[in-house]
């Protein structure tokens, strides 16, 4: 057997172990089938031999927690990612709303309100002065607060004496109106009058082509798709395989819903590129809308104390029916009420009946306490956290959570202290995808502009290697994959970026200018900065 190609000449690091690194490896039927010096390599060269040249070589990145399809959705909406006020993204409004003709509906995504010079949701009447003609949603980037206009509200039925689903979902005002503003599974009967952008199977598919070649260019040849039904975030497992069996998927897929799979499937049915992931649970909001469920108020909004979607006894329930299939579980916990309500949930089903090697995932989980942390220890947990929320959340979060709660808030170092297992994600199309921005972020703990100067709490701060770790063997680890990912060694696959600068070798303020100028997977190149 001669290998299809030999790597020579490079700094490799094999995140086997902390600095652990080659020159050089070959690759054949898209695995590694040896690593070690030039000279070693050179021994039984493959068929072609790449000089590497000095150049920095990791893994390639897994995005351990994504919605890929609803981003692909979200590029066909009006974006307002960059306003700084609600001016300027009403203005943005009122000029597509211009365009349009009369009944049809105008959705736009991405705006931050925290970071408006005046940090407020705006309201119906707010939108109202856009237009009543059109039905108008506008989505917080986080997807877990809109605001509707009185349009949508006369179309969905949604009044005074209106009672949703889940309580505290709809907002309303002081004589009972409902004011526009909806949280998290309350806007569920406004996506059924809504038009989907991407309807046309063929379109879709491409949209989603077109998102998984563009991580290629920041390393990517992984992610975690997860379904979030009550924000019309789907996922389609079928789509990803059409894309592998036309030779199109450059990214390895592990796909996870919110609902139980039909035909007794299991985690983990598929193949290396495509397959079926853990059973999605949500317990409450996020913190930016101030929906996550917490213990205690807001200290910015002492009324409020976030939403919880379901009880405690109907969240263990739905873990007890998972775990009783054998499936993988991911319950999606911010707050700190949120993450106790879902670890009473875990303790009971598995404490009760300890299978080997469950692998539980908790999504987030950004606000802790003592007892928390120490809980999420003693279990069989992997924490899946989104690094970038931090560079959002650092200007504002302490006066939601108070002195004393934001001591526990994002305490990545503590949790990996403890031994707990974390892996790194975007959670798109909340964060942008590239790692380097979220490696950035876990070790400086700064936003992209550098503030807070010293990092933010920079006591909870982990090294490069750590962060990298989440992005890699961590990631692979989560899906049950460790054994074929996440690492450079032989036999596993040969999934590999080259980078244009060594990020153990490079200061913290720097990492997140680390750029991509190769992507492998299985030994293909999928993506070049010289094209």
């Amino acid at each position: 057997m001669k290998a299809d190609f030999s790597f020579i000449n490079g700094k490799i690091y094999t995140m086997e172990t902390k600095g652990d690194f080659v020159e050089a490896f070959s690759v054949y039927d898209r695995k590694f089938t040896a690593c070690g010096t030039t000279d070693e390599i050179l021994e039984d060269p493959g068929k072609k031999v790449i000089d590497l040249g000095g150049a920095i070589i990791v893994p390639g990145m897994i995005d351990a927690h994504q919605h890929t399809l609803y981003h692909a959705k979200n590029l066909q909406t009006v974006d307002l990612s960059n306003t700084a006020s609600w001016e300027e993204a009403k203005k943005i409004l009122k000029e597509k709303a211009d365009m349009m003709p009369y009944g049809s509906w105008i959705h736009a995504a991405g705006f931050d309100h925290q970071k408006w010079r005046v940090p407020e949701l705006p309201l119906k009447e707010d939108l109202d002065e856009i237009s009543t003609r059109h039905p108008i949603v506008i989505d917080r980037y986080c997807l877990h607060v809109h605001v509707v206009n009185s349009k949508v509200l006369d179309i969905v039925g949604i009044k005074k004496g209106y009672i949703p689903h889940i309580e505290n979902t709809i907002g309303f005002d002081e004589s009972d109106e409902p004011n526009g503003i909806i949280w998290d599974s309350g806007i569920a009967p406004v996506l059924k009058f809504m038009p989907d952008p991407l309807e046309d199977y063929e379109i879709k598919k491409q949209a989603v082509y077109d998102v998984l070649t563009d991580m290629n260019k920041y390393g990517i040849t992984g992610v975690h798709p997860v379904q979030g039904k009550i924000v019309d975030s789907y996922e389609y497992l079928g789509l990803y395989q059409d894309l592998d069996k036309e030779g199109r998927l450059t990214v390895r897929m592990y796909v996870s819903f919110d609902e139980l799979p039909p035909f007794g499937m299991k985690t983990g049915f598929g193949n290396n590129m495509v397959k079926y992931g853990f059973y999605k649970i949500y317990s409450d909001g996020n913190l930016g809308s101030r929906s996550a469920a917490m213990l205690e108020p807001f200290s910015d909004r002492p009324d409020m104390k976030g939403v919880l979607n379901y009880s405690q006894d109907e969240i263990t329930a739905m873990c007890q029916e998972a775990y009783d299939k054998d499936l993988q579980i991911g319950i999606h916990a911010i707050g700190d009420k949120g993450l106790d309500i879902v670890l009473k949930a875990i303790e009971k089903v598995y404490y009760k009946n300890p299978k080997n090697d469950p692998r539980f995932r908790l999504i987030h989980a950004f606000i802790t306490n003592e007892d928390l942390i120490m809980r999420i220890k003693r279990l069989p947990v992997i924490i899946d956290m989104q690094p970038c929320f931090l560079s959002t959340n650092v200007t504002w979060a302490e006066d939601r959570l108070g002195p004393e709660r934001i001591k526990y808030a994002f305490p990545w170092r503590r949790m990996v202290d403890e031994g707990i297992i974390l892996t790194a994600s975007s959670d798109l199309p909340v964060e942008h995808y590239n790692p380097f921005w979220g490696i950035y972020a876990i070790v400086a703990r700064k936003n992209l502009e550098g503030f807070p100067k010293e990092g933010w709490y920079p006591n909870q701060r982990v090294t490069t290697y750590e962060a990298l770790e989440m992005y890699t063997k961590n990631a692979a680890y989560a899906s049950f994959e460790e054994d074929i990912k996440g690492t450079i060694k032989t036999g596993k696959l040969a999934d590999f970026v080259v980078l244009d600068r060594d990020p153990f070798d490079t200061d913290i303020d720097s990492l997140k200018d680390i750029k991509v100028r190769r992507t492998y997977l299985g030994g293909r190149l999928v993506y070049s900065s010289d094209n």
